[in-house]
């Protein structure tokens, strides 16, 4: 069975990560690409043979599947042009602007008997998958802490720093990787959070915050932290933290190499083997892929995109009160 992905967009992550993934995977075809100009979607579609569109509804006759790689005001629409075809949908992280948008983008799959899939890359880095074993084999003990610390000098697009086209800051666009790491190792879901955050560095540009700190709680009582800027001169940081009863995992997603080139933007290249292997895209891609194969439960539904939405809605309620704010209407049956 061959499987036909339209990706939406043309931009760093549909380019260097999702379209380089999907051509490695058998029985995938990329049959298109769709952006706002008919250039950009020409030279990113040209590598593999695909179509060219910068209409969507006219770009999934000939697919199975939409892959949305573009900024989040485009999610909750391709979602639904997906659903209004039948076809499946992959969105990448946040899986929208809001709760609102998420719920609406999870009825509409509901309603259409399709499926929604959460790419957020976090739990198929191959590092973080040894780190789950080494858990899960019980060599650091008992779980009751975990952190997490994403940062960049600067998002790689100026898109970024307008909170229509975003739908927020530095919590929207970075913690949702530090909390979903911090949920896969924590096993539970999370109950309630304390969120601080501000603008340091980019408050020319954006009325969104640049730098954010979060604390969390889990229903096992694990506690969590999240560490999630914009605003980190001189490098990136992607660090993971896990503490056992008997034991600690510390995983440095940026130290794997001898090399560290930082650019203007605050990103660090190169990578030893690409970001497709070595961040989980491929991993990540092809686990959907065979999932929509075989009718079998992903481990990164569109449910949990919106639960991690759900946690950014009660953190950015916390900055308004100061106090910590419990998570509400959390969907049931988190995977982990």
């Amino acid at each position: 069975m061959t499987i036909g992905v339209v990706v939406v967009g043309a931009g760093f992550w549909a380019t260097q990560m999702h379209l380089p993934a999907l051509a490695r995977i058998p029985g995938v075809k990329i049959t298109g690409v769709v952006a706002t100009s008919r250039e950009s979607a020409e030279k990113a579609a040209a590598p593999y043979g695909a179509r060219a569109y910068t209409d969507l509804d006219e770009a999934v006759q000939d697919a199975d599947v939409v892959d949305v790689v573009a900024p989040p005001d485009v999610h909750l629409p391709a979602v639904k042009t997906a659903a209004r075809h039948g076809k499946h949908a992959i969105c990448i992280k946040p899986l929208a602007r809001s709760l609102a948008e998420a719920d609406e983008m999870l009825a509409a799959v509901e309603v259409a008997g399709t499926r929604l899939f959460y790419a957020e890359n976090v739990p198929f880095i191959p590092a973080v998958q040894e780190a789950k074993k080494a858990v899960d084999a019980g060599r650091i003990g008992e779980v009751f802490r975990v952190k997490a610390c994403e940062g960049i000098g600067r998002p790689h697009s100026d898109w970024f720093f307008d909170p229509v086209r975003s739908g927020g800051g530095a919590m929207l666009d970075m913690a949702v990787h530090s909390l979903e790491f911090c949920r896969f190792f924590a096993n539970a879901p999370i109950t309630s959070v304390y969120a601080d955050a501000d603008t340091y560095v980019w408050g020319d540009r954006t009325s969104a915050e640049d730098t954010a700190l979060l604390t969390v709680r889990f229903g096992n009582g694990v506690l969590g932290q999240c560490e999630d800027s914009w605003s980190l001169a001189g490098a990136m940081d992607s660090r993971f933290e896990v503490f056992g009863t008997e034991g600690r995992i510390l995983i440095d997603n940026l130290h794997r190499q001898p090399l560290q080139v930082v650019g203007a933007t605050g990103w660090s290249f190169p990578l030893p083997i690409p970001g497709l292997l070595a961040d989980g895209h491929l991993d990540m891609l092809t686990h959907f892929t065979n999932c929509i194969r075989t009718g079998e439960p992903s481990v990164s539904e569109g449910r949990v995109g919106r639960d991690v939405l759900a946690v950014v809605d009660a953190a950015t309620r916390s900055l308004a009160s100061g106090r910590r704010e419990n998570v509400h209407h959390q969907s049931e049956g988190q995977s982990s």
